[in-house]
């Protein structure tokens, strides 16, 4: 099996899954054509090719079709997952790292979205199990109930099939870090870029879409707006991902000193970030810039970086500042108030601590003139 990636009439990268005859799988196909039309990101639709290229890879070696599956074919599958190679009778010559259980989890889950959408169409459903049509189809279904639908047996517990994750703390950058970081860019477009990732706390895909009207001097805004996918491949993540984002007058400084010196009267593009050299001069940055300038910090500072560790660090600063979960969430621009909390908002004993010493007049109890006696 093998994706395969193309090009859609509006110029948009899109994905697709080849069986082992190079015909595209047509159930996937029209799943994958659901969750475009829906608004999902090119990133999060080749995500879900990628693991049903692995869930039909896993049904090949069982010799089953899509439409047969039972509880122990997806619990087959997330042991599958966390080893390939179990049950072949072969040795592979390189072993590749085991997936974390997050991974593990998301791919089913994806699973579980392909069969949801399956059902709510005809042609499909009526190849289905029917145990596992009335429980997708159930008011409120979620992952625990889909498993329950398609159990032969006894009521199957979700933790049966979801893998245990443990909370991996964020990766952040150290403050007294930023100066060398900044001053390891060799042009007033790196250093913007990077300063305006710490300070905003923005995604690098968000960097990467603004445009320059999207700047607003006067009130020191920057607006994140939805506008596709961009030639450079750019893309805010999620529906939520919009907003507006209040800058320092010195991030407006910058911009305004890199727009006077780079955005000459050649410059085609809106694109806030360009192209500096080749034969590529003034065309919209891209990923692939990012990677190679973010290589070099890292070369030159001994500091292991990445462009969504800025991202981390300017929120969890925010967050210890005092910044309440729901503006965080808005300046996050995330949809759901739990991946806030669940990210951010995560005391240290030392906060802790300190919290307690803040309010224990609160609860603090006057012992008056009890006498205590030890029993014998």
């Amino acid at each position: 099996m093998e994706i395969v990636k193309v090009r859609n009439e509006d110029n948009h990268i899109r994905y697709y899954l080849n069986d082992d005859n190079g015909e595209p799988i047509e159930e996937i196909l029209k799943f994958l054509k659901f969750k475009d039309n829906t608004g999902y990101a090119r990133n999060t639709l080749r995500m879900y090719c990628t693991h049903l290229k692995q869930y039909y890879e896993y049904l090949a070696e069982r010799g089953k079709s899509y439409r047969e599956v039972n509880i122990d074919d997806l619990a087959g599958f997330v042991a599958w997952l966390q080893n390939p190679y179990l049950g072949q009778k072969v040795v592979p010559i390189r072993y590749e790292n085991a997936r974390l259980p997050q991974t593990v989890n998301k791919t089913v889950d994806t699973v579980v979205a392909f069969y949801g959408y399956l059902v709510r169409h005809d042609e499909y459903e009526k190849n289905l199990p029917a145990a596992l049509v009335k429980f997708v189809k159930a008011p409120g279904r979620n992952y625990r109930s889909f498993l329950y639908g398609i159990a032969d047996r006894k009521p199957v517990k979700s933790h049966e099939l979801k893998l245990k994750t443990p909370r991996q703390e964020i990766r952040t950058v150290k403050k007294e870090d930023i100066p060398s970081l900044l001053n390891a860019c060799t042009n007033l477009r790196d250093y913007l870029l990077l300063y305006m990732l710490f300070e905003t706390g923005m995604r690098i895909g968000e960097a990467l879409s603004v445009w320059l009207e999207d700047f607003d001097m006067s009130e020191c805004i920057i607006h994140i707006r939805d506008r596709g996918e961009m030639e450079n491949l750019a893309e805010i993540k999620t529906v939520s991902s919009p907003r507006r984002l209040d800058i320092t007058q010195e991030l407006s400084d910058l911009f305004l000193q890199y727009v006077c010196k780079y955005h000459t009267e050649e410059v085609r593009t809106n694109h806030v970030f360009i192209k500096l050299r080749g034969e590529s001069t003034g065309k919209a940055m891209d990923y692939a810039d990012v990677d190679n300038l973010f290589r070099t910090i890292r070369r030159k500072t001994g500091v292991e970086i990445t462009p969504h560790m800025f991202r981390h660090t300017s929120l969890s600063m925010l967050y210890s500042a005092g910044w309440e979960p729901e503006l965080l969430r808005k300046r996050a621009g995330h949809k759901n108030i739990y991946t806030t909390l669940n990210t951010y908002v995560h005391p240290t004993d030392e906060e802790v601590t300190e919290a307690f010493r803040k309010t224990v007049e609160t609860i603090r109890c006057p012992l008056g003139s009890v006498e205590v006696h030890d029993v014998e």
